[in-house]
């Protein structure tokens, strides 16, 4: 038995995941660490905090599956694709790491937007602007604030980057993980340099551009010792961690989305090629799948749910840490019990800004219409009902596009709740799908891509086919509709008076 070693680098945790080429999962490990919020918009985190978290889940993944460290033929990478490490000539950390949602970078933003016209940024980079989660934005915001450092930085990475570099002495990216940055083309998949001549970015403080699913090398024998695992093992470039998440959950073609309700709420629709019609008001980046493209929409996600449970549910955590009864468990109960609509409480989830379809970055989170009859059951069903329009939004947004979805594929830990993913079904009208081990979707995705590079499988269709597995399949309730149909109009009502106020 070959096997994959499949490690996703997300938000505020890194899991890893041994993966057989029978496509089961034989061991994982996750770990998490903190990101530290500033009121000022800024998100961060030291670079050793993701150092530990990467050791600890490599090897406990390999530990717990039991595999022998020879068997590990090949390791992939999956990652967010905004989050930046200012490293110099000898590959230290210049500061903290800057998490993706950081908004430090809101006035250089619109600066850099205001530099070109607005058809060739869509022409570009798939986006109808340049916005402070994208790194070029950040990197202007450190020349701007801390120029010490980037006159001191000799590359320019993100996440990916840096470990790909820990194990192979080498700086990479690929094409999906930096159509996310504002300095890549994704028409001609190349930098884009007259942006990074703009900012002042030097192209060899850049990672070498490989396609997605390269196989870029192997570890060092340093890395290997570090690791427990053996020199020469191939390393995998990998690609944006919502691309490997869609791959993993089989969305490979028309008619099926995904969505992973993690800290950030996302959908992926998979296409062929570039719309000649975008008018950038749907994120366009390239897939994890060579060739391909993606329409990925994306607001605040599960992060409210955890705000709620931290703020608001002492007696949930209790509960959990005296029985071992999950509090988000717990949660879904509370909202079995409250009826849909909320009885009339209705949330705006803008915790980081609204998404698709206003993307206004200035917005913030909004309870409107609470009265003395709401209970904490009515705020929970109102957050789960806030993402689930969001969503909606965001489909319709994509399906004026041509990417028309039919079903959808739930993963990440919103598809854990039984609740929400009802909800969910019913203000899609379409069926939701929960894939087995969705927890794991981007480290299947990264190990498929891996596994395909080495020549374990034939295919990216061919291995999804085979190993992506529906656990549960939510059915929209009719009884539902109407409620729901009006909190949507609402909903939009509420966005569209309040969006200039923010």
């Amino acid at each position: 038995m070959r096997y994959i070693l499949g490690i996703d680098i997300g938000t505020t945790a890194i899991k890893g995941a041994v993966i057989g080429e029978d496509g089961k999962i034989y061991g994982s490990r996750t770990s998490e660490y903190p990101l530290t919020t500033l009121p000022t918009g800024e998100v961060e985190a030291e670079l050793s905090l993701y150092i530990k978290a990467f050791i600890n889940s490599v090897k406990g993944a390999v530990s717990e599956s039991g595999v022998k460290a020879e068997d590990v033929k090949c390791i992939g990478f999956s990652s967010t694709a905004e989050t930046c490490v200012f490293l110099d000539e000898n590959a230290q950390p210049l500061s903290n790491v800057i998490a993706w949602m950081d908004m430090r970078a809101t006035k250089e933003a619109e600066y850099l937007s205001a530099q070109f016209e607005k058809e060739e940024i869509i022409r570009k980079i798939g986006f109808d602007g340049i916005y402070a989660i994208h790194p070029v934005s950040k990197i202007l915001a450190v020349k701007n604030k801390s120029p010490e450092i980037f006159e001191k930085t000799r590359m320019f990475a993100q996440i990916k980057d840096y470990f790909i570099y820990r194990l192979t002495g080498k700086y990479y990216t690929d094409h999906s993980t930096a159509s996310d940055h504002g300095y890549f083309d994704i028409t001609n998949r190349c930098y884009w340099q007259e942006m990074l001549d703009l900012v002042g970015i030097k192209k060899q403080y850049l990672p070498e551009m490989v396609a997605p699913g390269t196989e870029i090398g192997t570890i060092t024998v340093k890395a290997a010792e570090e690791l427990g695992l053996t020199p020469g093992t191939k390393v995998n470039v990998g690609a944006f961690d919502q691309g490997c998440g869609a791959i993993g959950a089989g969305n490979i073609k028309a008619g099926i989305a995904s969505e992973s309700t993690g800290s950030a709420l996302v959908t992926v629709a998979t296409i062929d090629r570039l719309n000649i019609n975008s008018d950038g008001s749907v994120p366009t980046l390239c897939s994890a799948i060579p060739g391909k493209y993606m329409y990925q929409p994306y607001c605040t996600g599960s992060m409210i749910m955890k705000w709620f449970r931290d703020a608001f549910c002492e007696k949930e955590k209790k509960i959990e840490s005296q029985t071992g009864l999950n509090a988000y468990t717990q949660m879904d109960e509370l909202v079995r019990l409250t009826p849909p609509g909320a009885d009339g409480l209705i949330m705006l989830p803008y915790f980081q800004g609204s998404g698709i379809p206003e993307m206004n970055e200035n917005a913030d989170g909004v309870y409107y219409g609470i009265n003395a009859g709401h209970t904490r059951g009515h705020f929970i069903r109102a957050i789960m009902e806030g993402l689930a329009i969001a969503l909606k939004r965001m489909l319709e947004c994509e399906a004026k596009f041509g990417a028309n979805a039919v079903e959808i594929r739930s993963l990440g830990g919103g598809s854990q709740s039984e609740a929400w993913c009802q909800i969910k079904a019913d203000i899609l009208g379409i069926p939701v799908k929960v894939v087995a081990n969705s927890e794991s979707t981007p480290c299947m995705g990264c190990a498929i891509l891996a596994g395909v590079a080495n020549g374990i499988w034939t295919s990216i269709e061919d291995a999804a086919d085979q190993f992506v597995s529906i656990k549960k399949t939510y059915v929209p309730n009719p009884d539902n509709a109407e409620v729901y149909n009006r909190l949507y109009q609402k909903y939009v009502e509420i966005t569209k008076a309040l969006d200039p106020t923010f």
